[in-house]
């Protein structure tokens, strides 16, 4: 039923009519995230690719905060005429609503789902301190603890800390929640540093730190293994059945935004999400790009919602 409320209303949105001239002058692209992350890569990535297929300027504007909440707001506020779009993760296209006690916008009606541009796979992994190589012994660990140990997560419902809300429930243990209010640079910080001893980190942050023996790795939370990673095993694998928390990353748009501007934007990020060097330049840091129609996105925007909200009622997870 979801599915279908969401879709009928994408499909409201397309028919809001012709761009004719569009764009008129430089379109800003949100970022919901600081400058350095999967979030800003994507985008910056997506305004060069804009820029040169549509003739204006694509300029990537950082605003963090509020798990994306408040970068897409921005758009949200603004005319829908195209100039001004967002990428974010998730939380406000499909987790937000669900988790936290007010919001500032509908997701399901005001947001225009405009095109997936990636995923970046969950990694939990450890500091080196911690005397656990497999998922076993670190399971075996945090029990020893009852619940001394503290775990990173970019915000309050930022899918690392779902996931690892996810985590504690399916393997019975507890930890404690250190959230960094958006910022992944500092929960990376000081993860590096031992002041948290664990976290789900997206393998476009991790991978470096794996390769210098800085972090250590424990499993994967996706269904099969990661091409940026083949012999780092599933958490399904490791001994968790089903266990999956994928984060995403897409591109939006506040709802009545013309049709063809949105087919537009979606058949060039299709396109350049499809050629070698994009593919490879992404894969590298542990993006996979996963290109699909923009009535495609939406449902998967729908399915997402369901799955997440299923994760937050299991877990218990709340907005602090």
């Amino acid at each position: 039923m979801k599915f279908k409320v969401l879709l009928t209303g994408f499909m409201l949105m397309v028919a809001a009519g012709d761009a004719g001239a569009w764009p008129t002058r430089p379109v800003r692209v949100i970022a919901t995230s600081p400058p350095g992350g999967s979030v800003d890569l994507l985008a910056r990535i997506a305004a060069d690719e804009f820029s040169r297929a549509f003739g204006q300027p694509f300029v990537v504007d950082n605003r963090p905060g509020a798990n994306g909440n408040i970068g897409v707001e921005l758009v949200l506020k603004a005319p829908a005429d195209g100039h001004l779009l967002f990428v974010a993760p998730p939380g406000p296209f499909s987790i937000n609503a669900q988790l936290m006690p007010s919001m500032p916008f509908n997701p399901r009606t005001e947001i225009a789902p405009i095109a997936l541009l990636g995923v970046s796979p969950l990694l939990l992994v450890v500091h080196p301190s911690v005397p656990a190589k497999d998922l076993a012994q670190l399971i075996a660990w945090l029990k020893s603890r009852q619940g001394r140990v503290d775990y990173a997560s970019q915000a309050v419902g930022s899918t690392g800390h779902l996931a690892m809300e996810l985590f504690k429930t399916l393997a019975q243990v507890e930890a404690t929640h250190i959230p960094y209010k958006g910022s992944a640079a500092q929960a990376t910080a000081d993860l590096l540093a031992g002041r948290v001893a664990m976290s789900f980190v997206n393998t476009s942050t991790t991978l470096p730190y794996l390769r210098t023996g800085q972090l250590r790795s424990i499993a994967v939370a996706e269904k099969a293994r990661i091409a940026s990673a083949p012999d780092i095993p599933t958490l399904d694998e490791a001994g968790l059945p089903g266990f999956e928390a994928t984060p995403w990353l897409g591109l939006g748009a506040r709802a009545g935004t013309a049709g063809d501007i949105i087919e537009r934007l979606n058949q060039t990020a299709q396109r350049a999400l499809a050629r070698p060097d994009i593919v490879e330049r992404l894969q590298r840091i542990g993006i996979e790009p996963r290109p699909m129609s923009a009535a495609q996105f939406a449902g998967f925007i729908a399915a997402e919602t369901d799955k997440w909200g299923d994760i937050i009622r299991r877990s218990g997870a709340k907005a602090e």
